[in-house]
């Protein structure tokens, strides 16, 4: 197990949280093996993130450095990046029925994170570290944009929402084992994870819960195809219609 020490996280509102509106589209301890050792968003405001949040602090920052690990960094914001753009968060809260809160949005991000994870600990180990580098950098990626959304949805109790994140930072690291084992057994053990975390075991039918375990499955294989180049420097992500049946 590779311990990773991700800062600075505050705020998640639960799965009984008040409607957000329109959505588009842990400190994280010992993390599982496959996804770790081996080979809301609110439209509009995700716009205003890309030019003066994360990903333009980023960029304003590093550059486009020559350097191996500055590339890596900014490479790894731009995947995490492929995910929050180009998920359909409204097709996917109505494909498996759950609500539309903040907790959706992040247990859909979370299971994309998770995927993405997987695919980037299969890089080469060029300097011996880029695949677990390239994987840190995402999960850094991804409590960035939590932060910030947390704090615009309760700018006035910051210690509420570092509690709060703490809780979903644990949340994070148990899923991360639970998908990994999920993954290594037969889609019954995936279903079992995906009821357990994706579904907080209240899935309303076994049809949502086979159709979310076939999506699963084709998005980690189309993940797995994709070369180093297409992965890593093009972020050549094409996530499944998750409507189809």
């Amino acid at each position: 197990m590779i311990r990773i020490a991700v800062r600075n996280i505050p705020q998640i509102c639960w799965r009984n949280a008040p409607v957000l509106g329109t959505v588009s589209g842990r400190f994280v301890g010992q993390t599982p093996q496959r996804s770790q050792e081996t080979g809301t968003h609110m439209i509009g405001a995700h716009e205003n993130a890309r030019k003066s949040g994360i990903f333009g602090k980023l960029r304003k920052k590093f550059g486009w450095s020559k350097t191996s690990d500055s590339k890596l960094r900014i490479c790894s914001y731009l995947l995490y990046e492929s995910i929050v753009d180009k998920l359909n968060y409204l097709e996917f809260f109505r494909r498996f029925d759950l609500p539309d809160t903040f907790n959706s949005w992040f247990l859909v991000t979370e299971l994309h994170v998770w995927m993405v994870l997987v695919r980037a600990m299969g890089e080469g180990a060029e300097k011996g570290e880029n695949g677990r580098f390239l994987r840190n950098s995402i999960v850094e990626a991804m409590w960035s944009d939590v932060n910030m959304r947390a704090r615009k949805l309760d700018p006035r109790n910051p210690a509420g929402a570092k509690k709060q994140i703490g809780a979903l930072a644990e949340q994070f690291q148990a899923a991360l084992i639970n998908y990994d084992e999920g993954l290594m057994g037969d889609d019954k053990v995936l279903a079992g994870a995906l009821w357990r975390r994706f579904f907080e075991k209240e899935c309303p039918s076994f049809e949502m819960l086979e159709a979310l375990v076939k999506y699963v499955r084709e998005n980690v294989r189309e993940l797995d195809s994709l070369s180093h180049d297409d992965f890593v420097q093009k972020q050549r992500i094409q996530w499944q219609n998750v409507a189809k049946e």
